[in-house]
């Protein structure tokens, strides 16, 4: 059973593995021990981030993190755990938890090679708005900019 919930210390490791060595999709390439432990820390402490853990069956399998400043919202599942939809429903249940909390604005970038992120990111409700570079700039509908 998948569920999101905060981030602690003792998170760090699994963080780190989530953005690991199988991460190749990242610009800033895999986190250290020291990066993972500051990210939960800023995580916990930084009111204009709703960084949440995806948890399945007691195991943390990646995050799911939106900037409620700028409204990016961004995900990761560790490789191993990709393909079972994690994705999928942690960005629809942060979505569905955002929402009445009012956020105006939703939007994420995907790389056009990530088609497997395109497809989490269309089946939690964000369409494509514009192709550029080699990415793809994704959406909520019925928002405003803020």
């Amino acid at each position: 059973m998948l569920r999101l919930r905060e981030l602690a210390d003792g998170d760090a490791e699994s963080v780190r593995r989530v953005y690991g060595g199988g991460a190749a999709d990242l610009w800033f390439g895999a986190m250290t021990a020291d990066q993972a432990l500051a990210y939960v820390r800023e995580a916990a402490r930084d009111p204009v981030l709703l960084v949440r853990g995806i948890e399945v069956d007691g195991e943390l399998v990646g995050v799911v993190r939106l900037d409620r400043a700028s409204g990016q919202l961004s995900y990761l599942v560790r490789e191993d755990a990709r393909g079972n939809g994690h994705a999928t429903a942690a960005v629809r249940e942060l979505l569905a938890r955002v929402r009445p909390a009012g956020e105006r604005k939703v939007v994420a970038v995907q790389r056009v090679a990530n088609a497997a992120s395109g497809r989490v990111l269309a089946k939690a409700g964000l369409v494509p708005v514009r192709t550029a570079v080699g990415y793809v700039h994704w959406e909520l509908p019925g928002r405003g900019a803020r």
